[in-house]
């Protein structure tokens, strides 16, 4: 494909070779979104209109149109006209269920219409469609797509910011680019290089690393030990955004494991292994988020780490019943290598924390399986260090369309699950039927504890990569947890 655009003139997409409009069921029914285009799609759009079906996949109604000045094809998505209290009245995620699912079969330049319930639901919509035109491919047979031109609409007109629109859409689908490639392009260099070019070129930024035995020398021993026996060496990408004025300093943590094959804890049941290229899905939200807020002209100061390593094998991986000393200071005993993305998290929280003296610390990771299992594929699972964070954070899941769901935040209950006899702690938990995914963001934060910083921990192992692709998920929440301040 190549454009992505957005657009406040309906007319782009009158003459559009294919169109789609999508809407709540009743105000398609009702005939508004259709307003401004041909007759003929009016017309053809209100038989379909009785034929669509909602839901997150749905059941589009598609139809060919006779020739003419206008598009050639129609297809019509229809949004359920209700949701319940923890689904995003942005739709993002219905429009991704059933915008993606039609995606492939659209050739030529396509018009995207959406027609939202209120103005203020444009930037979930938003991402709800660009997340459907991922930009990595190896397909040999270039694409018949050659462009999408999107309009957001309402009752009272169109959304004329197309600027910020078209942000978000890049910050979206960066972070589905680099999630999407495979290790054999995206070792712990390329991913580097990636967030360089993203960003470097961006006003008040800069961008350092510390990489392989240099992580020794300033404390950084889990991401080291995670990272040491791969071909390619682990690092820390420090991205720092500092606007004139700004007075505050908000952190950001991601995990960027580009392959775990769970080290010696082998990934060896079934295919556990596969798609382990999505490890760093947290990173890639981070570095999306980032790069997003830093265009927009946020005015706090962002310092963004992205811890980066392969969970490789060789004669010198770190081993179960290893003592780590992390950069807190706390040591912990290895119980299990492939719960290595909160060592390398616990790493560059502490390190943030201490070296910066953020007022908010937010770490995005795809982080355990367990996540899936408390709160589902379509929402991230949360923890937060106080309940009016934790509200933000719910908040900003609904105003994005990035669903989350909170977990349980105990620590004095959850200290115990990481007990360990001969070490300040254990890296994974004793019961995992006991909150586990809750506890690996408590085991994140007892790294921190210490420094009184307020701390947002998101798991997004499910939905930031589902049906073989990355959804670019995070990116919308942490922007909007951060705009929400």
């Amino acid at each position: 494909m190549s454009t992505f655009s957005f657009s406040a003139d309906l007319q782009d997409i009158a003459s559009a070779d294919q169109l789609v409009v999508i809407a709540r069921s009743a105000d398609l029914k009702s005939g508004w979104p259709f307003s401004g285009l041909p007759a003929v799609v009016a017309s053809w759009g209100a038989r379909l209109a009785d034929a669509a079906q909602p839901g997150r996949t749905g059941s589009p109604a598609t139809t060919l149109l006779p020739d003419g000045d206008g598009p050639n094809k129609l297809v019509v998505i229809a949004l359920h006209d209700t949701v319940t209290r923890h689904v995003s009245e942005t739709r993002a995620e219905e429009i991704w269920g059933q915008l993606a699912g039609v995606a492939s079969g659209l050739a030529g330049n396509v018009g995207v219409l959406v027609g939202m319930a209120e103005p203020d639901h444009a930037f979930g919509a938003a991402l709800g469609v660009a997340r459907c035109f991922p930009l990595y491919s190896r397909k040999t047979k270039p694409s018949e797509l050659t462009g999408v031109t999107t309009i957001l609409r309402h009752v009272g007109g169109v959304c004329g910011d197309t600027e910020s629109l078209m942000v978000t859409a890049d910050a979206t689908r960066l972070a589905q680019r680099v999630t999407d490639m495979p290790p054999a392009e995206l070792d712990t260099v390329a991913f580097e290089t990636e967030a360089r070019a993203a960003v470097g070129h961006l006003p008040h930024v800069s961008v350092q690393s510390i990489i392989g035995d240099d992580l020794l020398a300033v404390g950084l021993r889990g991401l080291h030990a995670v990272g040491r026996t791969a071909m390619k060496a682990p690092r820390l990408v420090i991205m720092d955004y500092e606007p004139p004025g700004a007075t505050e300093t908000i952190a950001l943590v991601g995990k960027g494991i580009v392959y775990d094959t769970g080290g010696l804890s082998l990934k060896i049941v079934g295919d556990r292994m596969l798609t382990m290229k999505c490890d760093m899905g947290g990173a890639a939200a981070v570095l999306g988020a980032f790069t997003m807020l830093a265009r927009l002209g946020y005015n706090r100061r962002i310092v963004a780490v992205l811890a980066m390593a392969e969970n490789a094998i060789g004669p010198d991986s770190y081993r179960p019943d290893d003592v780590l000393e992390l950069h807190s200071g706390k040591t912990v005993e290895i119980n299990n290598t492939d719960a290595e993305g909160r060592l390398v998290l616990a790493d560059a929280a502490s390190y943030v924390a201490r070296a910066y003296g953020p007022s908010l610390v937010v770490e995005a990771a795809t982080l355990t399986g367990a996540q899936l299992m408390a709160t589902g594929k379509a929402h991230a699972g949360i923890c937060a260090s106080d309940a009016d964070l934790e509200s933000r954070a719910l908040a900003a899941g609904l105003a994005s369309g990035d669903h989350c769901l909170a977990m349980l935040w105990s620590p004095e209950h959850m200290r115990a699950e990481f007990k360990s006899k001969v070490a300040d702690m254990r890296n994974s938990v004793a019961d995992r039927m006991n909150a586990s995914s809750a506890a690996a963001g408590f085991f994140v934060y007892s790294h921190i504890e210490d420094t009184d910083v307020r701390f947002l921990h998101i798991d997004l192992a499910g939905p930031a990569f589902r049906g073989n692709r990355a959804t670019g998920y995070g990116v919308g929440l942490i922007t909007k947890v951060l705009q929400q301040l």
